[in-house]
C-alpha cells in the first residue's frame, strides 16, 4: 500500500495553485484567524543555569500553567550540535522519495519512529501539513526516560493562508522542545 506524503502533495499542489480540500483548516483554525495581532506578547524565559532546582520547578510550571510556552537559555546544548541536526533533517527532505521511503513507519506499527506523515484525520476531518522523521532513544542515563527526537517538514504551500503543519495538540506529560529555523511561518502563540 503506497501512503501519500505531504511532499509529494506540495509539489502537485505549486503546481495546480490550491492544496486539496482535506487540508484547508476551518475557518477558525486559519493561520489568519490564529496569529496574535498586536505587540507580541511577552513570553517566559526559564535559564536552566540556575542552580536552585527548586525555582527552576516553580518556574517552569508557572511558565506551563501560564502560557503553555516558554523559551529556554542556557540550555548546554552546543550551537554546533543544532546546526548538525538541521543539516541532518534537510539533507533527510531532500532525499529521493525512495530512499525515504526505507526508512517509514510500518503501518499500523502502533509508534511514529521513522519516516512518515501525520494523514490521519482530526476530528474536524482535517490533516496536518507536515511529514516527519523521527528517532526514538530509550534510557538514557538509566533514568527510564524516553526521547523522540521529532524532525518535521512543512512543505511550502500554495495556500499557506490556509493550511496548518503544527496543529493544536494537548501531549500530557510531554514536553516539547522546539527550534525555529530560517524558514517562517510560528503563527501566534494560543492558550
Amino acid at each position: 500500500m503506497e501512503v501519500e506524503r505531504v511532499q509529494a502533495i506540495a509539489s502537485f499542489s505549486i503546481m495546480m495553485d490550491t492544496i486539496p480540500s482535506e487540508f484547508i483548516r476551518l475557518e477558525h483554525e486559519r493561520p489568519g484567524t490564529t496569529t496574535f495581532h498586536g505587540p507580541v506578547p511577552e513570553m517566559p524565559i526559564i535559564d536552566l543555569s540556575d542552580q536552585d532546582q527548586d525555582n527552576l520547578v516553580r518556574l517552569i510550571t508557572k511558565a506551563s500553567e501560564e502560557s503553555g510556552i516558554f523559551q529556554v537559555v542556557n540550555h548546554g546544548i552546543p550551537v554546533d550540535v543544532i546546526n548538525k541536526l538541521q543539516k541532518v533533517g534537510r539533507e533527510f527532505f531532500e532525499l529521493p522519495q525512495e530512499e525515504k521511503e526505507a526508512c517509514a513507519t510500518p503501518p499500523g506499527a502502533g509508534h511514529s519512529e521513522g519516516y512518515g506523515t501525520k494523514l490521519q484525520k482530526e476530528i474536524e476531518g482535517k490533516k496536518a501539513w507536515v511529514d516527519h522523521w523521527n528517532v526514538r532513544k530509550e534510557d538514557r542515563g538509566g533514568a527510564g526516560l524516553r526521547y523522540l527526537l521529532e524532525n518535521n517538514y512543512y512543505p511550502p504551500s500554495p495556500s499557506s493562508d490556509m493550511a496548518l503543519g503544527l496543529v493544536a495538540t494537548r501531549h500530557v506529560g510531554d514536553h516539547r522542545f522546539c527550534y525555529q529555523n530560517e524558514a517562517s511561518g510560528t503563527h501566534g502563540i494560543q492558550r
